[in-house]
């Protein structure tokens, strides 16, 4: 198991090499450390042994979307109180009521202002980190 030594962990998850990136800039430079995954299967592995503080999920991957891993992620007992945050271009109404219903802590709609991103993180998690 990796040791994260400054605010605490956060897995990013999404297919996209340039969302990962952009989402690893930012957050490193709050002092978040970072675990990325490119799909679902990987995601759901990660959080098991990781254990990070925080997820931001991507909804559209490329082997299951994110409304199963979040279901997947809430039946174990060792991932369910993580706070889950989407991270998504579906950006209607319908789709973000079926994501939230879906038990996610919060939503994120694509493209985002990095200070949108920042106060949702610190609204998630405690100061502590």
């Amino acid at each position: 198991m990796r040791l994260f030594e400054k605010r605490g962990s956060i897995l990013i998850v999404d297919d996209d090499e340039d969302n990962l990136l952009m989402l690893q800039y930012a957050l490193e430079e709050l002092g978040y450390s970072i675990v990325q995954a490119r799909s679902g299967r990987e995601a759901m592995a990660l959080a098991s042994s990781c254990l990070p503080k925080l997820i931001l999920l991507d909804i559209r991957l490329p082997d299951i979307n994110g409304i199963a891993v979040i279901k997947h992620l809430k039946r174990q007992p060792e991932t369910q109180a993580i706070p889950i945050i989407a991270v998504t271009a579906l950006a209607s109404t319908v789709d973000r009521a079926r994501i939230l219903a879906a038990g996610f802590a919060d939503y994120l709609s694509k493209p985002y202002m990095l200070d949108e991103l920042a106060e949702l993180i610190s609204l998630h998690l405690s100061p502590e980190g």
